[in-house]
Formats: C-alpha cells, sequence, structure tokens
C-alpha cells in the first residue's frame, strides 16, 4: 500500500494530537519549543539521509506516495518530526522531564570520545553507517556537553534512553520487517534485533538525545555553562573582577583618634558609617530627615480601620551582580530577607506578557534568548542601522567619556536605531527606571546601565527583593550595628554648610563624607563659602541635582488581584504607570492586611513624571491605567491610598555625565558618596550607592594607614573592546 509510510507517521503523531485536547492546560507551553527543537535537532540527521540514501538504505516504493524531495520520501521527514515529538512527550508527562536534575557523575566528553574511537575503528572496516551511528552518538554528546543542559548525569534520561529503545525496537521494527525501508548490510556490522540493525539504535538514540538537550535548553533548563558561555566567561576574564585589593599587612584598627562626620542616612551614609566604625574611627552620622535610611527608609500610617500600615519609598530589586552591596549587606546581616523574584515581567497594554526568566543568562547568548522570547525577530535587528546601533552597547568602556553619547537621549537613538516595537518597549521600560523620560536621559549613561544589568555578568535580570519592611528587615538592624560600634546619630539633625577646615556646628573633623542626595549635597556646597570657590566644586555643582518628579502610591484594596503575576512588574506606561508591586506578597504587616480583608496591597510607581501632568491628577491618572492591566478592579473597594510626589533622585539628563563628580572632591579630607558620584566601574542605583561609599572609606583608610575593603566590580569593558 503506497501510502502505508504515511499513515506509520499519522499513528505516531496520534497520541500528540490526544495529548493537545486531553492536556490543554499543559500543551501551549510545550508545542513551540518542542517543535523548534525538533525540527532544529533533525537538520543534521535529514542531511545525513540525504546524503546515504540509495546508499546505506532506500525504501520500497510500493509502500511510499512518490514525493520526494532530495531522494527522501515526504514521509522519511516527517518521520523526523512526529518521532522526536513523541519522545519529548514521553520526556515530560511520563518521566517529568521538567524536574529532572543531573545526579550522577557521567560526563558528555569521555563518552564522545570512545564513540568517536568506536567510529574510526568501524570506518577502517568499512562499516559506514556503524561509523556515522557512532559519530551520531558522539556529536550528542557533545552538543548535551556546549548546551550545559547535562542529560548525560540524570537518572530520567538513562529512563528515556531505554524508554526510546522500546519504542525503536516497536517503530523501527515496523519499517524494516514490513520492509518499507531497505538496508544495505555492507555498511553494518551486521548484528540486529530481530529485522533491525544495531546501527538504528545508535541513530534513533542521537536524534532523540540531540532534541531533548536543544529543548531543554530552550526551556532554560541548563545545569552547567555550555562551552560558549564558558568562552564568553573567558572573553571577560570572568564576570567579578577586584578594583581595589585589601593590603593586608596594614592594621585593620586605627591607633591614634580620627573624627569623620558622615553627612547623610541614606545607603552611601550608612555604609560609609559601618565601614568606618569598623576601622575605629569615631563617626558621626548627620540626617535631615526623622528617619535614617533614606529612600530605604520606612514608616506607619494608620488606616481607616486603625491598622497600622507600613509605608514606603518604593519597591527596590536587589541584582545578584550588585557585588559589593550583597557582600556588605551579608556581613551585616540582613541578606537572610532575600527572596528570587520569579521573573523579570513586563506587561504590554495590548496583554502581552514578557520575561526574561527562561533567556539564558550568559552576555550575547541573553540576547538570541530574546529573541526565543519574542522581544525581535532576527531579520529586524540585523538590519545595518539597527545592527549598528546595538552593537555599540556591547562597547561600553569605563575608561572612555562619550561626549557625544552624552549628548544624545536615548528617545534620539531608539528613533535612528528604528527598534522592533517590542524591543523598544523593553528598552524604553529600562531606561525609564532611571527616573528620566526617555528624551532628557542620557545615552552615555544607559550604555552604562545596559553593560551593567545585562551584558556584563550571568545572573541575568531575575533578582531578589526584601521580604519584609525596609526599616525593620534592613535599616533597623544597620542602625543597631552602628549603634552598638559607638556611632553617633543624630537624626534630624541637618548639615546647612561646612564650614573651613571640615568645620561642622563648631567642630573640626578630620574627615567628611558629604553622602546626602545629589540637590541637598548641592545646596550645602553653595552655602559653604570655604568650598563653593573651589574649581573642581564650582564645576560640579551644575550636574549635582534632582531629576523629574516620580510618584510611588500604595492602595489597599478589598479583593484578591493579580495573583497569577510576580511579586513586581514593569507596565508599558501610557502617561504615567511604569510598575506594579503586589506589596502583600513582600512586607509581612501588608500580606496581614490582606489575609484579614481577603484584599491586596498594591504600589504603582511612575519614575518620571511629565512636567504636564499637575500634582493633582497623579492619582487618578494613575489609577486608571491600573485597569488596563488589573481589570478586575472596576468596583473594587479602596480601603486607603497613600500616594508621594518626590524629586530628589539624581538627574541622568543629556550632557551632565562628564561634569559629575568623583569621590574625591579635589578638597583635603572632603569626599561625595552616593548613586549621583561617579566612580570608576560601572555601577547603578543602591549598588551605585554602596560603592561609592567603599570608595571613599578607602580612601580615608589610605590617608590613616589602615586597611581597606575590597572593591569588585562586573567587568569594566563590553565583550566587543579590545583588551
Amino acid at each position: 500500500m503506497r501510502a502505508e509510510y504515511l499513515l506509520f507517521d499519522l499513528f505516531v503523531a496520534c497520541p500528540l494530537l490526544a495529548l493537545a485536547w486531553l492536556r490543554p492546560q499543559w500543551a501551549p507551553g510545550f508545542w513551540r519549543p518542542a517543535l523548534r527543537s525538533a525540527l532544529l535537532g533533525a537538520v543534521p540527521f535529514v542531511l545525513w539521509d540525504l546524503e546515504v540514501v540509495g546508499d546505506h538504505w532506500w525504501f520500497h516504493p510500493d509502500r511510499v506516495l512518490g514525493l520526494e524531495l532530495g531522494g527522501l520520501p515526504l514521509e522519511e521527514l516527517g518521520f523526523f518530526v512526529v518521532v522526536p515529538l513523541a519522545c519529548l512527550v514521553t520526556w515530560e508527562l511520563a518521566l517529568s522531564g521538567g524536574r529532572a536534575k543531573p545526579t550522577g557523575r557521567a560526563r558528555a566528553l569521555p563518552f564522545a570520545a570512545v564513540a568517536v574511537v568506536l567510529g574510526l575503528v568501524a570506518a577502517l572496516f568499512g562499516r559506514e553507517y556503524t561509523a556515522l551511528g557512532c559519530v551520531g552518538l558522539a556529536g550528542a554528546a557533545l552538543l548535551d556537553d556546549a548546551l550545559g543542559t547535562r542529560l548525560i548525569a540524570m537518572r530520567q534520561a538513562w529512563i528515556h534512553a531505554a524508554v526510546v529503545l522500546g519504542l525503536t525496537t516497536i517503530f523501527n521494527g515496523y519499517l524494516t520487517g514490513r520492509p518499507i525501508v531497505i538496508y544495505d548490510p555492507r555498511v553494518q556490522l551486521g548484528l540486529h534485533v530481530g529485522p533491525i540493525p544495531l546501527e538504528d539504535y545508535a541513530f534513533g538514540l542521537a536524534l532523540t538525545w540531540v532534541t531533548t538537550a536543544l529543548y531543554q535548553h530552550r526551556r532554560g533548563r541548563t545545569f552547567a555553562p555550555s562551552w560558549l558561555a564558558r568562552a564568553i566567561r573567558a572573553r571577560f576574564g570572568g564576570y567579578e573582577h577586584t578594583i581595589v585589593d585589601v593590603d593586608v599587612r596594614l592594621p585593620t584598627r586605627l591607633e591614634q583618634r580620627r573624627r569623620v562626620a558622615v553627612i547623610g542616612g541614606g545607603l552611601a551614609g550608612l555604609s560609609a558609617a559601618e565601614l568606618l566604625s569598623r576601622r575605629g574611627f569615631e563617626v558621626v552620622l548627620f540626617e535631615r530627615d526623622t528617619k535614617l535610611g533614606g529612600k530605604l527608609a520606612g514608616w506607619r500610617e494608620a488606616l481607616p480601620d486603625g491598622f497600622d500600615a507600613p509605608i514606603e519609598h518604593g519597591f527596590h530589586a536587589f541584582f545578584r551582580h550588585y557585588y559589593n552591596l550583597l557582600r556588605w549587606l551579608g556581613e551585616v546581616g540582613v541578606t537572610e530577607h532575600l527572596r528570587p523574584i520569579p521573573d523579570y515581567a513586563i506587561l504590554a497594554r495590548d496583554g502581552h506578557h514578557l520575561g526574561f526568566a527562561a533567556a539564558d543568562t550568559t552576555p550575547l547568548l541573553n540576547l538570541v534568548g530574546l529573541a526565543e522570547q519574542g522581544f525581535f525577530r532576527w531579520r529586524d535587528v540585523l538590519r545595518p542601522k539597527t545592527g549598528r546601533s546595538l552593537e555599540m552597547l556591547l562597547r561600553y568602556d569605563a575608561r572612555v567619556e562619550d561626549d557625544a553619547l552624552d549628548t544624545l537621549s536615548f528617545a534620539a537613538w531608539a528613533d535612528a536605531a528604528d527598534l522592533p516595537p517590542r524591543l523598544r518597549l523593553a528598552f524604553t521600560t529600562f531606561a525609564r527606571a532611571f527616573f528620566a523620560d526617555e528624551r532628557r536621559i542620557s545615552m552615555a549613561e544607559l550604555v552604562k546601565s545596559f553593560h551593567f544589568y545585562y551584558l556584563s555578568h550571568d545572573h541575568g535580570l531575575v533578582y531578589d527583593y526584601l521580604d519584609g519592611a525596609y526599616d525593620e528587615a534592613l535599616v533597623d538592624p544597620i542602625v543597631a550595628r552602628l549603634r552598638a560600634a559607638g556611632v553617633e546619630l543624630r537624626v534630624g539633625c541637618g548639615v546647612p554648610r561646612i564650614g573651613a577646615g571640615l568645620e561642622i556646628d563648631g567642630v573640626r573633623y578630620d574627615h567628611v563624607v558629604l553622602a546626602a542626595d545629589a540637590a541637598a549635597s548641592a545646596r550645602i556646597l553653595a552655602a559653604s563659602p570655604a568650598l563653593v570657590s573651589h574649581p573642581s566644586i564650582a564645576a560640579a555643582l551644575p550636574s549635582m541635582r534632582a531629576g523629574q518628579r516620580y510618584a510611588v502610591m500604595r492602595v489597599w484594596l478589598e479583593r484578591e488581584l493579580g495573583a497569577a503575576l510576580p511579586p513586581f512588574v514593569i507596565t508599558e506606561r501610557a502617561l504615567l504607570l511604569d510598575a506594579i508591586s503586589f506589596a502583600d506578597r513582600t512586607d509581612p504587616r501588608a500580606t496581614a492586611w490582606a489575609r484579614e480583608h481577603g484584599g491586596t496591597v498594591l504600589e504603582l510607581h511612575c519614575y518620571a513624571v511629565p512636567e504636564e501632568v499637575p500634582d493633582a491628577e497623579v492619582e487618578a491618572q494613575l489609577w486608571r491605567e491600573l485597569e488596563t492591566f488589573l481589570p478586575d478592579i472596576a468596583g473594587v473597594v479602596v480601603a486607603h491610598r497613600h500616594l508621594q510626589l518626590r524629586a530628589d533622585f539624581t538627574a541622568l539628563h543629556l550632557g551632565m555625565r562628564r561634569a559629575r563628580p568623583g569621590v574625591d572632591s579635589g578638597v583635603a579630607g572632603l569626599y561625595f558618596a552616593g548613586d549621583w558620584v561617579k566612580v570608576p566601574c560601572p555601577a547603578m542605583l543602591m549598588e551605585a550607592a554602596h560603592t561609592s561609599a567603599l570608595f571613599a572609606v578607602d580612601r580615608i583608610c589610605a590617608a590613616e594607614g589602615v586597611a581597606g575593603f575590597p572593591v569588585t566590580s562586573v567587568p569594566l569593558r563590553g565583550v566587543l573592546v579590545g583588551a
């Protein structure tokens, strides 16, 4: 019967079609990666088939339709799709491949070496099919190693191999027993299981191994760096570089009395004060506000029902390449409150969800991952103007000040690059996280931020969040440590000026760390006659200002919402709304309120309020835009709202980078710290604040002859920059 091979393919496909009906909740996440993996994995085997058809094997003319491609019946091409898909279904459903992890010590490279040797021996004796089967198994093993999927070390994968051997016995037994496929025995060992040549088992195992490895990799199930990932890591010289090392010959405590004033009780000021206290300095910390913590501070506000509700400045992400900050937080004992976020998720207004969790985290490979996640099509980014613009992101160099980039806005760059819409959406939402709209923010700052956050390490964009109120879980333990070390905390005590000889309130200090926010630091310097006339300070003052207003609105709702979303999501902005945080999933107090009321506690963020939007309209506009992403919110009872409108984040606007001051003020004994301070390595936001404090502390320690603290960084240069 001429349709016999076709009917065979359809028979194998029947379970796949049945699963689409029986398991609809599972199938959508399976088909796309499985089909792509099957098609890609089939390529070398189809080429193998094309090369040997009519020589190693051929097809019975009475059992195929007669439609061919390159000498292969179309039914043979169908075989390379339906059989690997059937094996992947078995891997997922019967063997729970999604939960499989390496447990054994089996290694792919020794297996591949043995297979190659056996193949060479077979080739010497003219057993070409045997040799190719061995090479196929070696190639599958090398791919497993290259992708880092480590199937060879999984118990489930060995069971899968046994299942494949069983299916080969059934399916190939039919194909060879009828026969539909006819072999030339001269290219084989002559060993058979029934009518099946032994080499068919090697062919089937290699095909399945390749397909499963590709599928696992596409699903983000990797357990070791791929060979390409290892090469990229080597190109960077590793992902954590030592910028400042500690001189172990120096003492770790002062022998003489030295007083240091730290101005500003935010992250940079707290960091500087705590580190200096370890070295024996007498530290006085001045904070104008009544609370310590700066943008990490928290407070309480009574709701109408009497609940003591937590209020904060907004959600903070602790990215895993914040090497200096996370090391310090571990030393002061607060990292136990960090929890992993499921995904860096972006919600588009059309309902489409974009995420990074499944993308490869290796630089360069993560860009390929964005294509697989639907951020762009290759034909769009390979256009010359788009490709050249994106290539610039891989050429960041911390040693170079690029004035042309500093006068180019993100919007102008994106327009010229003609970015694909979804990729532009991802870039735009990322750019706004630096508290400036896309027509104001400096592209020099954004090239640094793209390098720092995504193109210089293998942690990806998935981050940790604080499981608790910032004041209770983060600031209070640090403050307790400061008090125990003897640091004098002058809370609610601002510093209007710094006098000659580093005098504050009539007291002279040996060193001063100015760690207030950019605008407040500028006001202090401008009011200090002994400092403002200094050339380096006068030149820096114009760049030390706040950016646009930003808004944080916390809302208590008497309905559970957004259960399927991560605790924090980025949103495509219409006018204001940039992000939504589900505070009831991160703050125990908010969780308690939500449980009691069957509700949700949300935090709505706008990182850069447009100038044309009056303060009085911000709250209503944020609420209107929220309905786009949480349509179930219509008619919900709002128990309370709290809106903050602030303008105290550093301006990273056009033309400001070159004039931005570094840690050294140019005045002996005066140092700057904060996220507005330029440091000699890529760092942003909280990592920039803490790292600048580290540099300031190290300058003071070096001046007094005591050991400082190590400073590490992501690589200083992009992957396309020469050494």
